[in-house]
């Protein structure tokens, strides 16, 4: 049966508080640097070159395949840059983007062919490629192309519509909730219609009690329940809130669609309603600035690719050495500097005072981690495992289980880091399993080509004992066939030799 409550996790009070939770328009940035590779799978490429002037809205960059969730351009303006800058990634690395300076007018793309209100007359295939040409990824951090995650839960027979905020401090969809209900609840509505599903759950916290008051005050569909479940950090996550909300586990190694369900983020549905009903791509998103270096936490609707530093610019930043987090503060990535733009996962950026760094100490076996655990993992046992490269024992305790929350790194006494240690754990596995399986194809190929040259050097033998054969065979009929005509010879000679005799007498 469904619980409200699950095991483990952690009751955080939000950090930043603040008095209203506003959605803020900003003016439009004076440019924008848009990444190529926004979503999972392989990067865009751009389909625009330098000095091309593009209009907002305009595709800009796509790749052919299953997974292509295209870039369009978020201002009106002249493209002009081309090439690599640093992403907002832990690895640091740099990635390819296309830089737009704005010409102040944001003239829009042609954007009226489309479902529009009709899209009960359209065909579920017509609405997913509408919401595939809108660039629409999961909008909650994983980047997951959202038509092919509706494609696979195809049938589904439940939707869950993730209103909770993944990590506190974070505010952006509350705040999305409040200043758009409406677009929430017709946004599931249109899920409804193109899924078939029989119901949809809104999941929502329940210290947002002004985002419950406005989605119920606008949901009137008998199919569409608004669920208020405990603020308890990670029960935003997917199969805990399936488990919660349902009673359904998804097996270890599965997805939601696997049993029946389509998850999505509630930022996604909105913008699933303005690409379908609206017919306007994906080229804004709202972010939370907050942080112990920020005096009032904001929370700003903002074109993809616009700066950190832009962004910066509308708050108060306190002066001094920062540090520069995003994604959250439990598992978000920490960044050096703010050189960065937003990108459509970003949901987030913390600025935090810097504090000096804390020293781990050694693991006092308290236990602490395994209790607040929400996946009921033992990671005390996983640490000693990946901190001594035993990835075959972390296996066998469910080391892929772990959805690197932080709840138990948070708890820790000795500050041990210790999803780090699960994070590298898991990258050695996936280096490991690519070098078992490197080993493997060269071994069959080395089995192959032993098999090829045995049976080459077999059916050699082979042919050179028929052709043996067929020597002696010939050989044999050579000197039958040289006997008879002896014989002949030998017959006509001697009739010869009595003719002669017979002539002589």
């Amino acid at each position: 049966m469904p619980n409200s409550n699950f095991k483990g996790g952690l009751k955080i009070e939000n950090p930043y508080p603040s008095n209203e939770i506003d959605l803020i328009r900003i003016p439009l940035p004076d440019k924008v640097v848009l990444p190529m590779q926004q979503r999972i799978g392989n990067q865009a490429i751009p389909c625009v070159s330098i000095g091309e002037h593009v209009l907002t809205g305009q595709i800009i960059a796509t790749i052919d395949d299953d997974r292509c969730a295209p870039v369009h351009a978020s201002i009106s303006g002249t493209v002009t840059a081309i090439g690599n800058h640093v992403y907002a990634h832990q690895s640091g690395l740099k990635g390819l983007c296309v830089t737009i300076e704005s010409d102040g007018k944001d003239e829009w793309v042609d954007t009226s062919i489309g479902c529009t209100e009709n899209y009960k007359a359209c065909l579920p295939l017509t609405i997913y490629d509408k919401i595939r040409i809108s660039g629409i990824v999961g909008m909650g951090g994983a980047g997951f192309p959202t038509h092919t995650k509706m494609r696979l839960a195809a049938g589904c027979k439940n939707i869950i519509i993730n209103a909770t905020e993944c990590e506190p401090g974070i505010t952006c969809d509350a705040a999305l909730m409040e200043a758009y209900p409406t677009k929430v609840i017709r946004g599931v509505e249109v899920l409804l219609h193109i899924t078939g599903a029989e119901k949809a759950i809104i999941a929502i916290e329940d210290d947002k009690q002004k985002s419950i008051d406005e989605l119920n005050k606008y949901c009137n569909n008998e199919r569409i329940e608004i669920k208020v479940i405990p603020t308890k950090y990670t029960s935003g996550a997917e199969k805990i809130l399936i488990k919660t909300l349902l009673g359904i586990e998804v097996p270890s190694g599965k997805f939601a669609s696997d049993v029946g369900i389509l998850c999505l983020n509630v930022a996604t549905v909105v913008a699933m309603f303005d690409a379908v009903v609206e017919n306007r791509p994906l080229i804004s998103r709202a972010v939370t600035l907050a942080g112990s270096a920020i005096k009032e936490p904001k929370n700003l609707q903002v074109r993809l690719g616009a700066t950190y530093d832009y962004l910066l610019s509308f708050v108060d930043l306190e002066e001094g050495s920062h540090k520069v987090t995003m994604a959250g503060l439990m598992m978000g990535i920490n960044l050096k500097g703010t050189d960065y733009s937003v990108s459509k996962n970003t949901n987030c950026i913390f600025i935090d005072k810097a504090q000096e760094s804390v020293v781990a100490q050694e693991c006092i076996r308290c236990g602490l981690c395994n209790t607040v655990c929400p996946v009921e993992l033992l990671p005390q046992q996983l640490y000693w495992f990946s901190k001594s490269e035993n990835i075959e024992k972390a296996m066998d305790y469910n080391l892929l289980d772990c959805i690197e929350c932080g709840c138990c790194s948070y708890v820790c006494p000795s500050n041990i880091p210790l999803v780090n240690y699960y994070q590298f754990s898991k990258a050695l596995y996936k280096k490991q399993t690519q070098e078992k399986a490197q080993i493997e194809k060269a071994r069959e190929r080395f089995e192959f080509r032993e098999m090829r040259l045995e049976r080459n050097k077999r059916e050699r033998a082979e042919l050179m004992e028929a052709k043996k054969i067929a020597l002696k065979e010939k050989m044999a009929k050579d000197k039958a066939q040289k006997e008879k005509i002896d014989a002949a010879l030998e017959r006509v000679n001697a009739a010869k030799i009595d003719n002669k005799e017979e002539d002589a007498s």
